[in-house]
């Protein structure tokens, strides 16, 4: 089964694996406006697979020498719209 590339099915547990990055950073990204993944009822975030190749991205970005407010405004003039919150 094929899951659509902007449906919010993964959580962070396994952004975490696939990223290297620690859960507490990848709720840091949030705090910074930088990703925005979806809520459950019960407020578990979950992310699509969108949001991994943009977070794979800012930390390609990062890796460069991006500031996170260079970062923001690459992405806000980019592919990577910010979408609203969401329940799922």
């Amino acid at each position: 089964m094929k899951i659509p590339h902007n449906r919010p099915v993964f959580p962070i547990g396994y952004i975490s694996k696939s990223t290297g990055l620690k859960a507490h950073e990848i709720r840091y990204l949030e705090d910074l406006d930088l990703i925005l993944p979806a809520r459950t009822d019960g407020y578990q975030r979950l992310y699509s697979g969108k949001d991994l190749v943009k977070i794979k991205t800012i930390i390609k970005l990062r890796n460069r020498g991006f500031s996170n407010a260079a970062i923001k405004k690459l992405f806000k003039e980019s592919c990577f719209k910010k979408k609203s919150k969401k329940k799922v």
